[in-house]
């Protein structure tokens, strides 16, 4: 099984990073649980066989490019054959910028790219046909979402100034002290994080929270 992470080339306001992986016969059959990341991903999977996730009692069979929505808890996943995923790992608010509707509809969902939007699909269906892998795919698919048209708002901006925030304070921070950040009221500020990332303002803080202590605890380990 190799892993890695691939920083972005440019600074853009839709991907974090990338992640490629290929999982050997030697893991295969390989079951385990994927802890969510407060992000949205866009994922790309090459196996004989579709790759099986399971999200509260829902099971998906993925294969070819997938969008998998907001989770706040754990899933499963299953591969029955060896395979290769390459991971767009979104930043929290971009896939709403990019589809333009409500994401709540997405969250705790694994689904085909080609069910949701077809202009996005077309875009980026080629760029995986053409067999790159690692830095060389990761800069064609910038050049590709490049080309879109990113919707922004005064709502998209004030979610993204609060999710600036709360990674700023690594977490460390409640809904009413965004709230005096942002003369707000708390049912706009969560109907908005709702439909823009997918999750309440409160359960990202915890997700981000529990991340950032995941990610001291690993760095401590290793020291």
């Amino acid at each position: 099984m190799n892993f890695r992470y691939i920083e972005c080339t440019n600074t853009n306001q839709l991907v974090q990073n990338f992640y490629e992986l290929t999982v050997e016969q030697t893991s295969i059959p390989l079951v385990s649980r994927v802890i969510p990341t407060a992000q949205s991903h866009i994922l790309f999977f090459k196996s004989k066989s579709p790759l099986e996730t399971g999200v509260r009692n829902k099971i998906y069979k993925n294969k070819g490019i997938v969008v998998f929505g907001q989770s706040y808890k754990s899933y499963t996943m299953k591969a029955h054959n060896p395979y290769f995923n390459f991971g767009i790992n979104l930043h929290p608010t971009a896939l709403y910028k990019i589809l333009k509707t409500d994401i709540s509809k997405l969250t705790d969902k694994h689904i085909s790219l080609s069910k949701i939007d077809t202009k996005l699909y077309d875009l980026l269906c080629p760029v995986f046909k053409e067999n790159l892998k690692g830095t060389a795919l990761a800069k064609r698919i910038e050049n590709q979402l490049q080309k879109l048209e990113v919707y922004e708002s005064k709502n998209t901006k004030l979610v993204d100034e609060a999710v600036k925030l709360i990674y700023k304070k690594e977490g460390k921070i409640n809904v009413e002290e965004l709230l005096k950040t942002f003369p707000i009221s708390q049912k706009h500020l969560e109907v908005q994080f709702k439909k823009t990332i997918g999750l309440t303002p409160l359960k990202f803080i915890k997700l981000y929270r529990f991340l950032s202590l995941m990610k001291q605890y690993e760095s401590k380990k290793l020291q």
